[in-house]
């Protein structure tokens, strides 16, 4: 019963938890890049942004994928069942 819990919560922590990191780092890549437009060498500007954001998302997913499996689920895990005694 505990294992099926924590990989619900695993997934229900994934699902909501890493599109808004995403959006985040969307939202922070654009501004990097309106900026950049501004700038002589724009095109290797972008695409150094583009290589370094996606970087970043990768490391992101890892760290999402770790942090909620051994770290957010079991302890919701342990407080959805011992909460309830």
């Amino acid at each position: 019963m505990i294992a099926i819990t924590n990989i619900v919560i695993f997934f229900a922590v994934l699902v909501v938890s890493y599109p808004v990191a995403t959006m985040v780092l969307a939202l922070l890549t654009w501004f990097r890049k309106r900026r950049a437009m501004k700038t002589e060498d724009r095109l290797e500007r972008i695409e150094r942004i583009d290589a370094s954001t996606d970087r970043l998302k990768d490391r992101l997913f890892i760290v999402f994928i770790v942090a909620s499996f051994f770290v957010i689920a079991p302890f919701l895990a342990i407080l959805l069942i011992f909460g309830e005694r």
